[in-house]
């Protein structure tokens, strides 16, 4: 029998193990990142602060993906209520001098293809000489982007439960239970206070909120809060999930 030298019979597992270091080393080279221009992650050195994506956007490192895609979503329902009132202030510019043009329509699909047809001009001018009509056009914004921000918070369990986060907790379940305020269990509030005492966006006058036992009942929209108040909690979530989102040096 003829036996192999000792070194030849770990030479395979010297490889494996060389093999395995040089990939360790690689995964270790490289850093996750996220395009602000794009919204795409990217990969970069781990010795980089910061990137360049070939979109000409920044590439900051990542820490949380679902903080940094929620981010996004409060910046967007923020911006969002300006293209809403923009458009509302658009529609009043109509001359109602004009006769409504009746031949002018638009559409509204169905699921299963068939369709709804409106007269444009006569809906036009129902956005801003309808007072209720437009009063509920802001309240529907309001709530619906409080309800996509809170749904998108509640999935990753509200990230740091920061009291701003558990604001818009708060009023999500205000605005989804006849537009007043549940405190269920308002012992909870000493250990998750909910409010905008260190929110980065606030009223230039200083104006705080915060929910109480007391707040119980109360109505939401627009009593608690006013449309420009919501707006600024949008963008103060924006900017603490950017913080735990993304190293900013």
């Amino acid at each position: 029998m003829i036996f192999a030298p000792i070194g030849a019979a770990f030479e395979p597992k010297r490889r494996f193990i060389r093999r395995f270091a040089a990939l360790y080393h690689d995964e270790m080279a490289i850093k996750d990142a996220i395009c602000f221009g794009c919204d795409t992650v990217r990969q970069i050195d781990a010795a980089q602060s910061e990137g360049r994506c070939n979109c000409g956007g920044k590439v900051p490192p990542l820490r949380n993906l679902d903080a940094f895609r929620t981010a996004r979503l409060a910046h967007r329902l923020g911006g969002g209520y300006y293209v809403h009132s923009a458009i509302i202030d658009v529609a009043s510019g109509v001359d109602r001098n004009q006769p409504i043009n009746w031949n002018i329509t638009r559409e509204v699909f169905r699921k299963d293809g068939t369709k709804h047809v409106f007269s444009f001009d006569h809906y036009l001018r129902e956005a801003f000489e309808n007072s209720k009509t437009k009063d509920d056009l802001d309240r529907v914004w309001v709530t619906g982007g409080l309800i996509g921000l809170a749904d998108a918070l509640d999935r990753n369990g509200y990230f740091d439960r920061a009291p701003h986060l558990e604001l818009v907790r708060h009023l999500r379940n205000g605005v989804s239970h006849g537009n007043r305020f549940r405190i269920d269990r308002p012992k909870n509030l000493a250990k998750y206070p909910a409010h905008n005492f260190v929110a980065s966006v606030r009223s230039p006058a200083g104006t705080s909120f915060e929910i109480t036992a007391t707040t119980d009942g109360k109505k939401v929209m627009f009593d608690f809060m006013g449309p420009a108040d919501f707006i600024d909690l949008f963008m103060s979530v924006e900017v603490h999930l950017f913080s735990l989102a993304v190293e900013i040096t």
